[in-house]
């Protein structure tokens, strides 16, 4: 099963493209455009976040990680994204939670399981799927095997329901 990265899945998006969407959002990006609506999405690593704000300043999180790549910087705390491995188990340990991290594996079938759940809007709509990014062509496999399932599993169905539409409206 193919897995790529992303960062987020918007139900009832409106402004990318026709009718209702549910938007994919991609990770990774090398453009680094400074008008970028999604800056979150160019690294195409998870990264990790710190709200510095919230965090008590404990430094569980730099004893925790196994990478040795959280550092107390001048009072606050710097993730090394050279050594990080994406492991999580800093914001899993974080006991203010002021950990969290940007983006997530996913397997194609689950993202088209999502998807699916809007298909009502598509067909009210003329809607569909949009697949954003990060920019799509730094995980062409996944997208590739995605853009083949989401057409068999949700347009393919929804070729059928109208065909079955069709046939109970000519019968009356």
């Amino acid at each position: 099963m193919a897995k790529g990265i992303i960062f987020n899945i918007q139900k009832f998006s409106i402004h990318d493209g026709p009718g209702i969407r549910t938007t994919v959002f991609l990770k990774g990006c090398p453009l680094r455009c400074q008008w970028c609506s999604n800056p979150e999405s160019q690294n195409e690593n998870i990264q990790i976040l710190c709200n510095h704000q919230t965090c008590v300043h404990c430094l569980h999180c730099v004893q925790t990680c196994p990478q040795q790549a959280i550092t107390d910087q001048d009072g606050h705390i710097h993730v090394d994204f050279k050594k990080c491995t994406s492991c999580l188990q800093c914001v899993q340990q974080c006991p203010s939670q002021s950990l969290s991290y940007e983006g997530e594996y996913q397997e194609v079938e689950e993202i088209v399981r999502i998807c699916k759940q809007d298909l009502p809007f598509y067909e009210e709509s003329q809607g569909g799927v949009t697949i954003s990014g990060g920019e799509g062509m730094g995980q062409p496999q996944f997208v590739e095997a995605l853009v083949h399932a989401l057409k068999k599993k949700i347009f393919t169905l929804r070729l059928k329901q109208l065909v079955i539409s069709q046939k109970i409206l000519s019968n009356i």
